[in-house]
């Protein structure tokens, strides 16, 4: 099993230059989906101007395909994801949600699905990048 990176649930889009690679990953293996993952893509959404509702059909979106690929949602947030979360901004330079999702990998003890070199500077955290993994 692998963590999915906001960067995957983005590439679960059919317009998404990564989407096909995206598929062929989710045929092969079985992936997590933290919970500061979808948080990270509604804020994104949201950011880029999209309404409530269109940010709910996304999240309707991401469900079916969350089924279809036996993908499973994990909740990782409590005290001690926010604290690590601190720890591997403060330490690694990683952005608030690069750290966020790094600590839900780290709890969650599995590699982390993403094509984000910035994950390679924390120390426990296995990157499979999708671009490469997608043809093993």
């Amino acid at each position: 099993m692998a963590v999915a990176d906001t960067e995957l649930l983005f590439a679960l889009n059919p317009l998404d230059r990564k989407h096909a690679r995206a598929l062929r990953y989710l045929e092969r293996h079985r992936v997590l989906v933290p919970d500061v993952a979808l948080f990270e893509f509604q804020i994104v959404l949201r950011a880029r101007g999209r309404s409530a509702a269109k940010v709910a059909s996304a999240m309707m979106a991401l469900k079916q395909i969350f089924i279809k690929y036996n993908m499973k949602e994990v909740n990782t947030i409590n005290t001690e994801l926010f604290i690590r979360q601190a720890e591997i901004e403060e330490r690694f330079s990683l952005s608030y949600f690069d750290s966020l999702v790094a600590a839900a990998a780290l709890s969650l003890d599995e590699a982390l699905i993403s094509d984000d070199t910035a994950f390679d500077r924390v120390p426990g955290i296995e990157r499979v990048p999708l671009a490469e993994d997608a043809e093993r």
